[in-house]
């Protein structure tokens, strides 16, 4: 075994260990949730939320644990998925909040840092109430013995900016950038929501959204 995959497998085991120290559940933010209750009003109704998750951004190449992803520096076989939580937004990541099944993959690739995605995700709330919206963004390395998460992202719309009165006058928000846990990684997105009528409504359950449209990206 040459020096530089000894090296590498003894990073990838030093991860698992550091992720299992990390991965214990933690217990619901309550303190957060009474403090959004005195600062955002609460929105009520039939609205749906839109969420255009542009880029990530991982420089280095590099996993939630800061180690790299693979023996090739700067390199990540990212898998990245998107779940639009009303219900639980100040909880954990994983069975705390938004089962990971119910996320919606938005980018599936190989031998990327940096990754252009450029798609919306939607979901509609019927009848339901909220102060906060996690826009939750899971981007995992692919690899042959496990996957590595890259990082989880928590992504805010708050009711402080409410929903427009219908689609025709919703407007998009300016881009936004969500710090992970590793601070050089970063998803660069935008939102917008609105009312709709009851009709249209369409929560599906079992799902936390769906893949509206893709759009082309063009780089700045």
């Amino acid at each position: 075994m040459d020096i530089d995959r000894a090296n590498f497998l003894i990073f990838t085991l030093l991860g698992i260990i550091l992720e299992c120290c990390n991965a214990i559940p933690g217990p619901i933010d309550l303190g957060q949730a009474l403090s959004d209750r005195s600062q955002y009003p609460q929105i009520k109704g039939y609205f749906r939320i839109e969420a255009n998750i542009i880029q990530m951004l991982n420089p280095r190449g590099t996993t939630r644990m800061y180690l790299p992803c693979d023996v090739i520096p700067g390199r990540c076989d990212p898998k990245i998925s998107v779940a639009i939580d009303y219900e639980t937004p100040n909880n954990d990541f994983g069975k705390d909040s938004v089962p990971y099944s119910r996320y919606v993959q938005v980018f599936d690739g190989s031998g990327l840092a940096n990754v252009d995605i450029n798609k919306i995700v939607s979901k509609d709330v019927c009848n339901h109430d909220t102060r906060k919206v996690n826009v939750r963004v899971r981007a995992v390395d692919k690899d042959w013995i496990r996957n590595d998460e890259i990082d989880h992202y928590s992504c805010f719309i708050l009711t402080t900016d409410p929903p427009a009165e219908d689609e025709k006058s919703a407007r998009w928000s300016e881009e936004k950038t969500c710090v992970g846990h590793n601070g050089s990684h970063k998803i660069i997105w935008k939102y917008r929501w609105f009312f709709i009528p009851e009709s249209d409504c369409k929560e599906i359950a079992g799902s936390s959204g769906i893949i509206r449209r893709n759009i082309p990206f063009f780089g700045k």
